[in-house]
């Protein structure tokens, strides 16, 4: 089995495997219109792949996240490498790197694509697609409020 992290909104802790936000609004790996659930493979690279998307927030009004533990099966993997993207795959933009994952977007020959977190390369993001017949064997095994510490958040931007 294979054992992976997500922090979601205290509003959304009813439904953590919700894909709608990443097919509404696409993200790194994938354009609008294509639903992906955005896993890491650890809860502090969770914390470090949530806090990157709040740069401008104060920190009383960071949202308060909860930390999903999730269990799936582990034969439903495919891996990319650093030596597998192409130059392009952190840019800041998204506009490119939405479709380097082309195939498996249009036809999930696995449940799950390993990619590098552009924040923290060394570690992984583990995407899960919900088109794959193996979606329904994620389990939750565990919630839990994910308070932020304040030391992290030390700025004082508006």
């Amino acid at each position: 089995m294979l054992t992976v992290y997500r922090t979601v909104k205290a509003k959304y802790t009813h439904e953590p495997l919700a894909t709608e936000g990443a097919r509404l609004f696409g993200g790194r790996w994938n354009p609008k219109g294509y639903p992906l659930l955005y896993t890491t493979s650890s809860p502090a690279l969770a914390l470090v792949e949530s806090l990157v998307h709040q740069p401008r927030v104060k920190y009383d009004k960071l949202p308060q996240l909860y930390l999903f533990t999730l269990e799936v099966p582990d034969n439903s993997l495919t891996t990319w490498s650093l030596a597998d993207l192409p130059a392009y795959w952190n840019e800041e933009s998204y506009e490119r790197t939405q479709w380097i994952l082309g195939d498996w977007l249009n036809e999930p020959s696995t449940l799950v694509a390993a990619v590098p977190s552009v924040v923290v390369p060394m570690s992984y993001n583990y995407l899960f697609h919900p088109a794959h017949l193996a979606f329904g064997q994620i389990r939750v095994l565990h919630q839990a409020p994910f308070p932020i510490e304040r030391r992290l958040w030390q700025q004082d931007n508006p």
